[in-house]
């Protein structure tokens, strides 16, 4: 073989080697690097949680103008004196309830299903006081169950909670053995019809609320149509 066919081979297999090279470089990104084009990723390789629904969420619970509709000096009331007593803030949110709760209240138990939201209360606790943070702790729940222990709580808070509840029933009797006896539960929810807060659909009557409460073994002591514009107030023990 004549030497310049050597040295033309040779210069053929570099152009080969150093673009096979490329390829595979620009191909090997790891699971962390991929975010320029598509989603970003977090380090354990999961798709990170969509910040925009849970900040819209946020903005939506932390309305000031809820102040004024909910009433929740009025909702807390309904709790009666709360001193010495452990409360379950089930479905808590954002903590709109949990912290002025909290302020009363022996203990606070902030129960959610969503994670973000109790990492959103956590970071509130170190902008609160001592003496109200160390009064608040957060529980993550499933659907389908409150996770309370039996007995645990002297009182719950159920606020713009029940319309998303499934087995209605079977989850308030979970309610009611995780309340001491004669414990109380306070419940709130949107009245059904066309109003200006609060889901456009699943809004359940309060005849429902009411009889799902009593085949749950609750006794309805309350129902207040009136106070609240766009909501009832059930109270049961």
């Amino acid at each position: 073989m004549k030497i310049y066919h050597i040295y033309f081979f040779l210069f053929i297999v570099i152009i080969f080697w150093g673009c096979n090279k490329n390829k595979k470089t620009n191909s090997g990104l790891s699971k962390n690097q991929i975010s320029a084009d598509s989603v970003t990723v977090q380090s354990d390789g999961q798709p990170e949680k969509d910040k925009g629904s849970f900040n819209l969420n946020t903005n939506e619970f932390e309305d000031p103008g809820r102040g004024t509709w909910q009433n929740p000096k009025l909702v807390l009331n309904k709790l009666g004196p709360l001193e010495d007593k452990i409360v379950a803030d089930l479905g808590c949110g954002t903590g709109y309830f949990t912290f002025p709760v909290a302020k009363k209240a022996k203990k606070v138990i902030a129960i959610d299903i969503e994670q973000q939201f109790l990492d959103y209360i956590e970071d509130r606790k170190l902008e609160a006081s001592p003496e109200i943070a160390d009064k608040i702790e957060t529980r993550l729940t499933v659907e389908d169950n409150p996770k309370l222990f039996p007995e645990e709580v002297n009182d719950v808070l159920m606020v713009n909670v029940y319309y998303y509840l499934k087995n209605r029933s079977e989850y308030m009797e979970k309610v009611k053995n995780g309340l001491i006896k004669g414990g109380t539960l306070v419940l709130v929810d949107f009245k059904p019809g066309d109003l200006p807060v609060g889901p456009a659909e699943h809004k359940v009557s309060v005849q429902k609320v009411v009889s799902d409460l009593k085949k749950a073994g609750f006794k309805v002591v309350e129902v207040d149509l009136n106070s609240l514009q766009y909501q009832y107030i059930i109270k049961a023990k």
